[in-house]
């Protein structure tokens, strides 16, 4: 007799630990997933793209956005027929274009992106044509052809996909495992018209794809690097730090 109920003990403790393990299966779990770090950003750290400085930096009152700056001995850029032309050949690179609700985006003269929400995608580095451009991040690139301009995807192991776009030439091939720092090409106008870098990370997971905010992921001091105060760089939300612009699925 007493076998008999622990028998039955045993076989409630069982159904009881099953139905357990089943409503964290369909509840708890999926929660723990859509929380990991790794969908919002958190976990990986970028380095800036780029072989050297910005030339851009020491601004007077070191702030994020500041004017345009086109004089008091510093070295500009120029807009000549609808290009970034560098006035000096010490002059590299500088961000004309968040990511995120641009102002520009909105505008009769600039691209469209209806199916982002009428969001930039990533982050647009101006600068002098034939820079280095370099990887932010280790990883495998998984394609080096034509997409958008010359363009190179990095993957990493943690299901980041890193983009390089309109580079004037590619220096990897596909199913080349790279590290932070090598070489990929260099900045160019290939599929537009003003020499820059598009720089996009995306996590894939299972077919989906969300565009991530690479500002905060990169291991840059923003407040010491010159940005223009043009309607690229600023959103048509209320919130105007380009640290916090949210990611969004597409």
């Amino acid at each position: 007799m007493k076998n008999q109920l622990w028998g039955y003990i045993r076989y409630l403790l069982l159904g009881v630990i099953t139905a357990t393990a089943l409503l964290w299966s369909v509840i708890a779990a999926p929660a723990v997933a859509s929380a990991a770090p790794a969908s919002s950003g958190k976990g990986i750290t970028l380095s800036l793209p780029f072989s050297v400085a910005s030339h851009w930096a020491s601004s007077p009152n070191n702030n994020l956005g500041i004017t345009w700056q086109t004089g008091n001995n510093q070295t500009t850029f120029e807009i000549l027929d609808g290009k970034f032309v560098s006035t000096s050949l010490d002059d590299t690179w500088f961000v004309y274009g968040w990511f995120g609700a641009l102002q520009a985006i909105k505008q009769p003269y600039n691209v469209k992106y209806p199916e982002w929400g009428d969001r930039h995608d990533g982050i647009d580095f101006a600068g002098r044509e034939g820079i280095e451009i370099v990887s932010a991040s280790a990883g495998r690139v998984t394609f080096a052809g034509k997409k958008v301009g010359n363009t190179v995807e990095v993957s990493t192991t943690s299901g980041y996909r890193i983009t390089y776009a309109h580079l004037k030439d590619m220096a990897v091939k596909k199913g080349q495992y790279i590290k932070t720092g090598d070489l990929l090409g260099h900045l160019g106008n290939t599929g537009t018209i003003n020499p820059h870098l598009h720089f996009q990370v995306d996590y894939i997971k299972k077919g989906s794809r969300t565009a991530i905010n690479p500002a905060p992921l990169m291991n840059a001091e923003w407040g010491s690097i010159v940005i223009p105060a043009a309607e690229a760089n600023q959103f048509y939300t209320d919130n105007q730090n380009p640290l916090e612009q949210p990611n969004f699925n597409w």
